[in-house]
């Protein structure tokens, strides 16, 4: 949650203390809390609440959230709508979607299974680093079997 503290006086039936501790990630206000506070700040909700994605408007709150974090924007491309990035890291998030497109159309391509796909998905980065250290380890032993032939 963001600071709201300076503007305590706006939050009547919530304990200044109360605050203080959703705002240290201490507690978690209920929806009721959640809806006080937002209508003392004159905003949805959903703006300050976790992301949640089982509703669409949960949905474009967290996409909000992507926009002020990394600079995600909507752009409208030959009539399609595409979300682009407009960020420092840009490099870094580019690659990782390079990835996960990648692994969507092996999976498209019944290169992998469903499962496969879910596994790299659910334990990303991790078993990508798995991956790539192995790649790694095969380069570096073809290259020593290929220095070892030359002699």
């Amino acid at each position: 949650m963001q600071h709201f503290e300076s503007g305590i006086s706006l939050f009547r039936g919530v304990e200044r203390i109360a605050i203080r501790n959703y705002e240290l990630g201490n507690r978690y206000p209920n929806a009721k809390q959640l809806e006080k506070i937002a209508g003392a700040l004159g905003i949805s909700p959903l703006a300050i609440a976790d992301p949640d994605f089982d509703s669409y408007q949960g949905l474009m709150h967290s996409l909000f959230q992507l926009e002020d974090l990394y600079g995600l924007k909507p752009q409208n491309l030959d009539g399609r709508i595409v979300l682009e990035f407009d960020v420092e890291p840009v490099d870094r998030i580019a690659s990782d979607l390079k990835l996960w497109s990648d692994e969507l159309e092996d999976l498209n391509n019944g290169e992998i299974t469903q499962e496969q796909y879910d596994e790299w998905r659910y334990s990303f980065p991790r078993l990508q680093a798995e991956r790539e250290t192995q790649q790694r380890h095969t380069l570096r032993g073809r290259k020593k079997s290929s220095q070892q032939s030359n002699y």
